[in-house]
């Protein structure tokens, strides 16, 4: 057993610290019993409460807090006050995986501790934007990455859904009666992004979750911001005879415990993507104006993606708020039986496994 604390840092977006959150995890299967610490923003450290690998949490204050909601455990501060504290914890390895001004702060806080620094390969994703001619290797699996950097085999991909131990049983309770008899009888479709050139458009969303109840007798349910009200609105235009409760507007705890009773995940390439590793639950991805060769695809044994060849693609590292060519031809023919096949292969592998995901066992 280790003697030091390791301390993990990734400071945002929720997406990417979602695939963070992954490493804890790795390093107590490295190291059964080490003691492990992480660092990220206030606004994010809620989505990992009660993570089964994580010590403590250290949280940048930004301003988001809210007293009314449950904090994880954990000391919350200015970048200065938290590294004074975590000089207590006897770190003795940092993992940077965010390398921002920030993070490097952080290390060289720790000179005497272990600095693992993961590859960020942001040179290599812009030759593939911006010079496409020199076609660069693709980036390797962000979660391979991180088994390698934690200290275990990369290329076993075991699962490691830490959020499914994270929900306590009052999330799970609560998700199971929002779902109802639809518990492991649906499909959560990510309909929502950041950026508008990752978004699928809302009427292939709506012909694919017919298609779904059709081919498979599944039900849909729409994972949405709740700032995302236009795309919600389009939704229930579209799809008049659907349930009030398919749109899922809500935080990303409650979506996560919803999320968990999934048969699959359909989404565009955004933080509910992740969901589904962390919740072992099936995920495709729907890959538009970025690329999986960007490194950031589910790589699960049942996960899919779909995508179509384009010349213009991608056309951004994180992507952008309208397509630079006006035509979102990356999304707008990525066609819902193009996304109906993948999935159809990927419910196929499921079945053989039967129920997955936190809340299908509760």
């Amino acid at each position: 057993m280790a003697s030091g604390s390791a301390l993990v840092v990734r400071f945002s977006s929720l997406g990417d610290v979602l695939l963070a959150a992954h490493v804890p995890t790795y390093l107590r299967r490295a190291v059964p019993g080490r003691r492990v610490l992480f660092l990220t923003k206030e606004r994010h450290a809620a989505a990992l409460r009660g993570h089964p690998d994580v010590d403590r949490f250290y949280m940048l204050e930004d301003g988001s807090g809210d007293p009314a909601k449950p904090a994880p455990l954990g000391i919350r501060g200015g970048l200065g006050d938290l590294i004074a504290f975590l000089r207590r914890e006897n770190v003795d390895e940092v993992i940077d995986l965010h390398q921002s001004l920030r993070s490097s702060r952080v290390v060289s806080a720790f000179d005497r501790a272990r600095r693992t620094i993961a590859p960020k390969h942001a040179l290599r994703r812009r030759v593939m934007v911006f010079a496409k001619w020199l076609h660069p290797e693709p980036v390797p699996p962000l979660l391979r990455t991180y088994r390698l950097l934690a200290g275990v085999d990369p290329d076993r991909a075991d699962p490691s859904p830490w959020l499914c131990a994270a929900l306590t049983d009052a999330e799970v309770a609560r998700a199971r009666a929002a779902v109802g008899p639809d518990a492991g009888r649906f499909v959560l479709f990510g309909a929502g992004a950041r950026w508008e050139t990752k978004r699928w458009p809302a009427r292939h969303f709506a012909a694919l979750s017919r298609a779904v109840e059709r081919e498979f007798g599944l039900a849909s349910r729409f994972a949405l911001a709740p700032e995302e009200t236009a795309i919600a609105e389009e939704l229930r235009a579209l799809l008049p005879g659907a349930p009030p409760d398919a749109i899922v507007a809500r935080d990303f705890r409650e979506t996560a415990a919803i999320a968990s009773f999934a048969r699959a995940i359909v989404s565009n390439d955004s933080a509910v993507l992740h969901l589904g590793p962390a919740l072992d639950v099936p995920a495709l991805a729907l890959f538009g104006s970025t690329v999986p060769a960007f490194g950031f695809a589910p790589q699960g044994a049942l996960d899919r993606v779909a995508e179509i060849a384009l010349g213009c693609r991608p056309c951004d590292v994180h992507g952008k708020r309208r397509c630079p060519l006006k035509h979102h031809d990356c999304m707008e023919r990525l066609s819902p039986e193009i996304a109906l096949d993948a999935l159809r292969g990927m419910l196929a592998a499921s079945s053989a496994r039967g129920p997955v995901g936190a809340g299908t066992s509760a």
